[in-house]
């Protein structure tokens, strides 16, 4: 009797099971989540069709990114290199995405051939369109209206670029829409489980992207002050936020502690990522100048307006939502949006770098519009179907709005020359690119070539900075030949960099003066035969490989190299 007692509902509670009712007025589901069969084949549906539109551009018009290029060499280099090493997923920039291509590179062909980044794309894009099409039905939308607001979001031009070009904005795009997933299911059933899974997914991003760190903390203050503000108990606030943030800090624990046993500087992940060389195929592009807080400002209404213009709407309607119905998950959808665009911003002008206001650092505004949308669909259910129409025509408009972005912003990976090959299917290889880029990989491919004919595979040792000549070692295949920081370790490679002679055959550095090659910045003129006991055997636009005498020559007792 006294269990009877404790399960009814005390005066004043909403008398919710699972917990602290979080919808003012009582809300009932109208729509039920898509079945397996569904789900499967829009998966399969939109994985082929992202992995053809993918194939096509990156690999049959050369369009390859080599923020992407370079993930999958790592994750080539843990499971082919000599030995195997987990060290290959790297300590500077986020693992996840090098982790997530692991899969993918398991065997040779498909890595070396670079069919691993669209496929790897297409999968993840995939997997966010299928949780974005259950948010849609959380949110009540049926059949006949989630279907074309997905074809609008899916079918964007900036969304397809990413969906097949291997880069980490479509695999942190994934866990994104998995999170507001979780926490819109959360909100609207109260069940812990779905908190849970929400706190994974953060965990998840914040090593893909570690810029939602910010998410992660303004997230738990969010939860501790809705539930506060329903009146919940002291010990359900406080086990709410600890079952979303136990997750996240448990990871970012986790990585400082590998940091600090491995590198030997646990926040040299934080300090590190602060500073930027340039691309291998970068040809160069200005950041000189002060920027203000006018121009930052203009760059970001530039970014809104092409990328993601639905949050023009979006964001005043859920804050005005929030006001009029305590509807706490509008404000936490606007805040995304918000905080988003001033994290890219506050970057930006700490940097004093203009070009790091970059287009793919919109996408998880673009989600997050999208999502925002969908939940004033379910907060308003008299104006349904003019939250719907206006939805559906601007994210119509964004496809054009992106398009043309794509093509004439200043600071982008790529874009432009992904609107040429899209539909024309023209090779792209060597032609240049917004943003200071010259497209495509042949120089990567005739050094890898060069490499294989010309050079033993048994004897053969070549010193080289896998920062910068990841292209080159991932397209050989012979990483075994290589000998990079990953080997040995920094101390040893930099030890072998300062006396090579007798020690490596060759090395094989970037000619970029801006790239950051460490071999590079070491013999300055080992490019024109200017190092004695280091002669130039073969060289391509972007690389150079130098055969080194095996004997210490006379002239080279007093080389000194820049550290």
């Amino acid at each position: 009797m006294a269990i009877a007692l404790e399960d009814r509902p005390r005066t004043g509670d909403h008398g919710h099971r699972a917990g602290t009712r979080l919808d003012v007025e009582p809300h009932e589901i109208q729509t039920s989540l898509p079945g397996r069969r569904a789900t499967f084949g829009l998966f399969v549906l939109a994985a082929v069709f992202y992995g053809w539109i993918g194939y096509r551009t990156t690999i049959g018009s050369h369009v390859v990114v080599f923020d992407a290029l370079d993930r999958l060499a790592g994750s080539y280099l843990v499971w082919h290199n000599d030995p195997p090493k987990l060290a290959a997923i790297g300590f500077v920039f986020p693992p996840i995405t090098t982790m997530a291509l692991l899969p993918f590179a398991v065997v040779k062909p498909f890595a070396t051939s670079l069919v691993a980044l669209p496929v790897a794309s297409a999968m993840f894009a995939a997997g966010t369109v299928v949780v974005l099409d259950r948010t849609l039905a959380r949110c009540d939308i049926v059949p006949r209206l989630r279907y074309p607001l997905l074809a609008a979001f899916g079918l964007n031009p900036f969304w397809l670029f990413y969906a097949g070009n291997g880069m980490s904005e479509v695999v942190y795009s994934f866990f994104l829409a998995f999170m507001l997933y979780s926490f819109i299911s959360w909100y609207a059933t109260t069940e812990p489980r779905y908190l849970i899974s929400a706190g994974f997914a953060l965990s998840v991003l914040v090593l893909v992207r570690y810029a939602f760190i910010a998410w992660a903390v303004l997230l738990a203050v969010l939860i501790a002050v809705a539930l506060i503000r329903r009146a919940a108990r002291a010990i359900e606030v406080e086990g709410s936020v600890i079952a979303f943030a136990a997750p996240i800090m448990y990871v970012l624990a986790l990585w400082v502690l590998f940091n600090s046993l491995i590198i030997g500087d646990p926040f040299g992940w934080v300090t590190e990522t602060l500073t930027s060389t340039q691309a291998i195929n970068a040809a160069g592009i200005s950041d000189s100048g002060s920027l203000g807080v006018q121009e930052v400002a203009r760059r970001l209404v530039e970014l809104n307006l092409a990328v993601f213009p639905l949050a023009f709407v979006a964001v005043p309607a859920l804050v005005a939502s929030f006001v009029t119905q305590r509807n706490d998950m509008a404000l936490w959808l606007a805040s995304f949006v918000v905080l988003g665009i001033v994290i890219i911003g506050v970057h930006a002008y700490a940097a004093d770098k203009e070009s790091l206001l970059t287009l793919r650092d919109s996408m998880p505004m673009y989600v997050a519009s999208f999502v925002g949308a969908a939940w004033l669909y379910r907060s308003l259910p008299a104006f349904r179907l003019p939250v719907f129409a206006v939805t559906i025509v601007l994210l119509i408009v964004g496809m054009f709005t992106a398009w043309n972005g794509m093509k004439t912003y200043p600071f982008q990976s790529l874009e432009q020359a992904y609107t040429r090959a899209l539909f024309s299917g023209d090779d792209q290889e060597g032609r240049s690119s917004r943003g200071g880029y010259t497209v495509g990989i042949a120089s990567e491919a005739r050094m890898a070539d060069y490499i294989n004919k010309e050079i033993p595979q048994k004897k053969a040792s070549i010193l080289a900075d896998d920062a910068q000549t990841f292209g080159v070692i991932l397209l050989s295949g012979r990483p075994q030949n290589i000998f990079d920081r990953i080997d040995k370790g920094d101390t040893k490679f930099r030890q072998v960099l300062a006396r090579p002679f007798g020690k490596v055959d060759y090395l094989l550095f970037a000619t970029n003066a801006r790239s950051g090659d460490t071999i590079r910045r070491a013999y300055p003129d080992a490019s024109t035969n200017g190092v004695p006991g280091l002669t130039v055997v073969f060289r391509t636009g972007r690389y150079v490989l130098v055969r080194v005498a095996q004997a210490v020559p006379a002239a080279a007792t007093n080389i000194t190299t820049t550290p």
